[in-house]
């Protein structure tokens, strides 16, 4: 083997067995503390503890053990070379002579087969310093610091999530669910993300979003998905019985900040005039339906409104089946999945419109027979603050079309077990006794809708 290659591949086996050896001893309680006084001066909050040094002088406390075996260290049970164990040998060997690790040889191996190796907490600082890596607890404080200075001026539920960052990591616990700290460069790129989503006005494409925060089209796309985490589990919009802020997903979840591939529409059909500004606009003038971009939602006052119906559909195939049957006899909208904030503008302005001029309309609501679709339906009910009924929704459609249902799992059924402990999915309830005695759902494409 070539000088070079060597190298090579010894700075590799030091890499793997030093940054092992430091990830245990940051998942260890000597490993996960910080000092009052860094918790002050980084604004985190620590629960109080006897003071410890940060990785920086020794640390008394249990030995940090890395064990090699085929699943740690495949490379040095290799049986068709010894190659890798005589490097990996030399590896440790040069680590033990300058400090940083303790071989402990396999009895009567000693040179030759290595049981497993501790690290040396009083060289800590070195063994940091040759992987140019930051310990833990001075990344923790670093983002400390960084989620304080970030948290003001921020919607609440976004203050509450840097609260919960500074309050777990001054505990020592981990934040991993969401961030990185070691990647600290992903970390300010991520609350910045936070702070301007949390306070979109309007529909925003992505692409627009992530240049004009993050200097690049491209960006957000390393941290969308730890966005959309922290509103499912944070944001007041997305929270609600039954679990249902879980079965959001990450395009919806951003769509509910305002983040969107492109500009989205809502898709009306029926009788209805409203007006924006100087202008009048007549629905059922267009055929078989308008799209509204959302900020004529947020303009418009509605005129006139002549069905004594309306109805939001889930699916895009069953929506456009149902208005070219019925076409003109409902206010039918297209909800898309989970309905986002524009939809949800226009209901509760409709429903407002309604209660003022004494109208009594009924509002439906048609989707899957599914987990999803109970709680989509629940999700507008209580959002929109509507008296929404659910149309072929129930146990005598799904024994009309059972051979068009599909079966689920036993993680599905207990998920569909748990909204009969809600109250808020009573109505549903004989629907999904029945489906957990078949094993059934249903999707709403398989029906074919029938009104009177």
């Amino acid at each position: 083997m070539h000088d070079g290659h060597k190298m090579v591949m010894l700075m590799k086996y030091e890499t793997l067995i030093l940054n092992a050896l430091l990830d245990s001893f940051e998942r260890s309680a000597q490993g996960k503390k910080i000092t009052p006084s860094e918790a002050v001066e980084k604004g985190c909050q620590p629960d109080g503890g006897d003071e410890l040094s940060p990785a920086g002088a020794a640390i008394q406390g249990r030995r940090v053990w890395f064990h090699f075996n085929r699943k740690s260290l495949p490379a040095y049970f290799n049986d068709t070379s010894a190659r890798p164990k005589t490097e990996i040998n030399e590896t440790c060997l040069n680590l033990e002579e300058r400090g940083l690790i303790e071989i402990h040889w396999v009895k009567h191996e000693k040179g030759n087969l290595i049981e497993k190796v501790s690290l040396n907490t009083a060289a800590l600082p070195e063994a940091y310093r040759c992987l140019g890596r930051k310990p833990r607890a001075e990344a923790a404080g670093d983002v400390c610091a960084l989620a304080r200075s970030y948290s003001t001026g921020v919607p609440d539920w976004a203050a509450s999530f840097f609260a919960w960052v500074t309050s777990r990591l001054g505990r020592g616990e981990s934040v991993a669910r969401y961030l990185d700290i070691g990647d600290m460069d992903r970390v300010k790129m991520f609350f910045q993300a936070l702070c301007v989503a949390g306070e979109l006005k309007e529909e925003t494409p992505r692409r627009i979003f992530s240049q004009r925060v993050l200097g690049s089209s491209k960006a957000f796309d390393s941290v969308a998905g730890t966005l959309a985490r922290v509103a499912r589990d944070f944001h007041p919009a997305l929270q609600g019985s039954g679990g249902e802020s879980g079965t959001w997903e990450q395009k919806e979840v951003l769509a509910e900040l305002g983040l969107v591939d492109n500009p989205q529409h809502l898709f009306i059909s029926g009788p209805l005039k409203f007006s924006t500004g100087d202008r009048i606009v007549d629905i059922a003038a267009f055929t078989p339906d308008l799209g509204l971009p959302s900020e004529m939602v947020r303009q418009m006052t509605f005129l006139e409104m002549n069905a004594d119906r309306v109805i939001t559909i889930e699916n895009l195939t069953s929506y456009y089946e149902f208005i070219k049957r019925y076409q003109g006899r409902f206010l039918a909208i297209y909800l898309g999945g989970y309905h986002n904030s524009p939809r949800r503008l226009f209901l509760t302005k409709l429903r407002d419109y309604l209660a003022a001029t004494g109208r009594a309309v009924d509002f439906y609501h048609w989707g899957d027979i599914d987990y999803g679709g109970f709680t989509i339906f629940n999700h507008l009910r209580v959002k929109c603050e509507l008296d929404l009924i659910p149309l072929h929704m129930d146990v005598s459609t799904l024994k009309r079309y059972e051979q068009h249902a599909m079966p689920f799992d036993r993680v599905y059924a207990e998920k569909l077990r748990r909204l009969l402990e809600e109250e808020d999915y009573r109505i549903f309830h004989e629907t999904i006794r029945y489906m957990l005695e078949k094993g059934i759902r249903l999707e709403q494409e398989c029906v074919e809708v029938e009104v009177v």
